[in-house]
């Protein structure tokens, strides 16, 4: 196993500090996911649509914040107008859930162990807007070669965190949900530096 280059302090911290840095535009983005989510809730295959290319944006405007870029509003849309890479993360998302399911079903240790593989396909699609199916699924794969456990405790963390955020009378997740998106795009472009 390769030698861990980040602690779970520094990423969470990261995620904690850019949450506290860009506190108006993550309140904002929230309450306009909100509205957005809201309007299609009782139409599951639009929800679920929906839901995605919200969670695809939310990732997008995530690497950006991260790597310290400029950004805008604007670029909460942007990665929607590739339909190359809309549809590409459509399938990967739609494939990486059944696996999951069907991995979990059988003896939960194989779901696990893909939920910790793929866990940065969104980051990958994003980045690699002109790569087969075949190549982002590779790529996600090694993204996380010898960093298994790591980012197993690391889903783990989030997790926990997101629960007591739920707690909270669910206000919590204003917070902890930010502080999970940074620190997975912090992370992301840790493995990234360090992939082989």
């Amino acid at each position: 196993m390769t030698k861990q280059h980040f602690s779970f302090k520094e990423v969470f911290m990261f995620g904690w500090a850019k949450t506290k840095q860009h506190a108006w535009f993550v309140f904002l983005t929230f309450i306009i996911a909100f509205i957005i989510t809201s309007a299609v809730k009782f139409v599951p295959v639009l929800d679920a649509v929906v839901s995605m290319m919200v969670g695809l944006s939310l990732v997008s405007i995530s690497i950006l914040i991260a790597r310290g870029h400029d950004f805008s509003f604007s670029d909460l849309y942007r990665p929607l107008l590739s339909a190359s890479r809309v549809i590409k993360f459509f399938v990967l998302t739609l494939i990486y859930a059944i696996a999951v399911t069907i991995g979990t079903i059988l003896l939960v240790i194989p779901g696990i162990y893909i939920a910790v593989r793929f866990k940065f396909f969104p980051y990958v699609v994003l980045e690699n807007e002109h790569a087969t199916i075949t190549d982002l699924i590779k790529m996600s794969y090694k993204l996380t070669h010898n960093h298994f456990w790591v980012v197993l405790a690391f889903l783990i963390a989030v997790t926990i965190l997101n629960i007591l955020g739920a707690m909270l009378f669910v206000v919590g997740l204003v917070v902890t949900i930010p502080v999970s998106l940074f620190a997975s795009a912090h992370m992301y472009n840790k493995l990234k530096e360090h992939a082989i």
